[in-house]
C-alpha cells in the first residue's frame, strides 16, 4: 500500500494566520509535491470546515498543491481496510504542533559513517559541525573523512585514524 501523508494546514503548509491564510511555507510544499510525485498520497488534515476549509483548499491549489483526500483517509486505504475511522490513517503526520519522541544520539560507528557521504555530523572533539566525505577510490576507498570549517580554517580529518566522536545531533 502506498505511503499516506496527512499534512496540517495552519502553521505547517503556511504561516498560522487563522482564520486567514498565512504566507505559504514553500519548503514544506515542495517536499509534499516531491513525495506525491514519488507515489505518496497526500491528505489535507485540518480542523477547518466549511468556507474556511474551502479557502485552504483553494490556497493550496494556487500554490500548485493538490490532495488525494481531505480530512479523511486515502480512498485506497478506506477500500483496503473497509473502514472510515474518525482518525485519519497515514504513515506520516506533518504538523507544526508535533511533539517528537527523544531521538537516541549515540556516537556513530565507522560502518554508519561510511553510509553517510555528504551528510552533516556533530564533532564532539572540535565542538562544531562537519560533513562526512567517503573516499571513492585508491588506498583511501570507503574511508570516511570529516570536512569542515572552524574559526575560518578549513579542515579534513581521517575519522578512523583520529578516533573522532561524531553524532547525528548536536550534544
Amino acid at each position: 500500500m502506498r505511503d499516506a501523508i496527512a499534512i496540517d494546514f495552519d502553521g505547517c503548509l503556511c504561516v498560522n494566520a487563522y482564520p486567514g491564510i498565512g504566507a505559504p511555507n514553500w519548503a514544506v510544499i515542495a517536499k509534499a509535491k516531491e513525495r506525491q510525485t514519488a507515489g505518496a498520497g497526500l491528505i489535507l488534515w485540518t480542523c477547518r470546515e466549511g468556507t474556511l476549509l474551502q479557502a485552504a483548499v483553494d490556497a493550496c491549489k494556487g500554490w500548485g498543491l493538490t490532495f488525494d483526500a481531505i480530512n479523511e483517509s486515502l480512498p485506497d486505504w478506506i477500500e483496503a481496510y473497509g473502514t472510515r475511522p474518525r482518525k485519519v490513517g497515514a504513515t506520516e503526520y506533518w504538523d507544526d504542533r508535533a511533539v517528537l519522541a527523544p531521538v537516541p544520539n549515540e556516537p556513530l560507528t565507522l560502518a554508519e559513517l561510511r553510509k553517510m557521504d555528504g551528510e552533516p555530523v556533530w564533532c564532539e572533539d572540535f565542538g562544531c559541525w562537519g560533513i562526512v566525505s567517503v573516499a571513492s577510490r585508491g588506498n583511501w576507498k570507503n574511508r570516511p573523512f570529516l570536512l569542515g570549517l572552524q574559526h575560518g580554517v578549513k579542515f579534513e580529518y581521517d575519522i578512523g585514524r583520529r578516533k573522532l566522536k561524531l553524532y547525528r545531533h548536536k550534544l
